[in-house]
């Protein structure tokens, strides 16, 4: 894969950073959305949805755009405002992006980040796959708005909506949060410790970008190596860290206390299948946990 014009929003960001690296090392040329000021020699192209604001330069000869915008689920407690703002950070700019799509006439893809918890939360023994109906929860309409957005670009082009679990980097996102007490001695298992955590490497899931585009994917694909339990996930954690866990479950109650609604992030889980991915040709290069926490926190 050589050649390519990518536009990426979102593109500083924790999977944004090294799949642009990977982007460019392969030949292609990538150009990323930001607030910043334009400076065209780095490839940086300014925007600002909120303004109307878009550095038009970024548009010429694209055949590719990657969307990753959007802001934390978890990085702060779900007042009214910020439940919305996490919606409206995902879907104004995906919108704000298809207002410019007929300057964009080489357009194939348009790849989008997407969320697995779109099938909510009510049958713990079910594995969804893709052609499952969306959850009626708050994180399931998220994601539906999200790709309802998303979908705006399949008059024009193929659409890929990558359905991301749990990202496994040291580097941030969730699991320097869950590794630190563990590290304090202080780890334990959350709630029950029986809800499904669906988790994919930082490494598998950019793998998984570059190929939707390698191998010219279209549609809906969830983006997990494998399904733990909370409490499965922890011990093997604990155990690539080399601390023990002595502790008893963190009750559910007082995470509901600490953190109000968004205690779900962490209380609720399910199952899917990779299965769709795999058929397509996909394969993980960390497909076992304890390998993956040991490439993460020993390679």
């Amino acid at each position: 894969m050589t050649g390519k014009i990518i536009l990426i929003a979102g593109g500083t960001g924790l999977v944004g950073t090294p799949l642009v690296a990977t982007l460019k090392q392969a030949g292609n040329t990538v150009r990323v959305l930001s607030r910043k000021p334009s400076n065209h020699n780095n490839g940086i192209f300014h925007w600002d949805p909120s303004k109307n604001e878009m550095d038009e330069n970024a548009l010429e000869g694209v055949t590719h755009i990657i969307n990753l915008a959007g802001v934390g689920i978890a990085d702060k407690r779900w007042t009214d405002k910020r439940k919305q703002d996490i919606i409206q950070s995902r879907v104004v700019p995906t919108q704000f992006l298809f207002s410019f799509v007929s300057k964009m006439p080489n357009l194939e893809q348009y790849i989008s980040a997407s969320g697995i918890n779109c099938y909510g939360y009510d049958n713990y023994e079910k594995c969804y796959d893709e052609s499952d109906s969306f959850g009626t929860d708050y994180l399931s309409q998220v994601v539906h708005k999200w790709e309802q957005s998303a979908d705006l670009f399949s008059s024009v082009c193929k659409v890929v909506k990558l359905r991301i679990s749990v990202v496994l980097t040291n580097k941030g996102g969730a699991l320097p949060k869950i590794a630190q007490p563990i590290k304090m001695y202080f780890g334990t298992a959350l709630g029950s410790g029986k809800q499904w955590m669906p988790w994919i490497s930082l490494h598998d899931l950019v793998r998984m970008f570059v190929f939707s585009i390698e191998h010219n994917l279209d549609g809906a694909y969830n983006a997990l190596s494998d399904v733990k339990t909370n409490k499965e996930f922890t011990k093997t954690l604990a155990k690539s860290l080399n601390k023990p866990l002595w502790l008893p479950n963190a009750p559910a109650f007082v995470l509901k206390l600490v953190f109000g609604e968004m205690a779900s992030v962490v209380l609720d889980g399910l199952q899917a299948s990779n299965k769709k991915i795999t058929d397509a040709g996909f394969v993980f290069n960390d497909p076992n946990l304890k390998a993956a926490f040991d490439r993460i926190y020993h390679n």
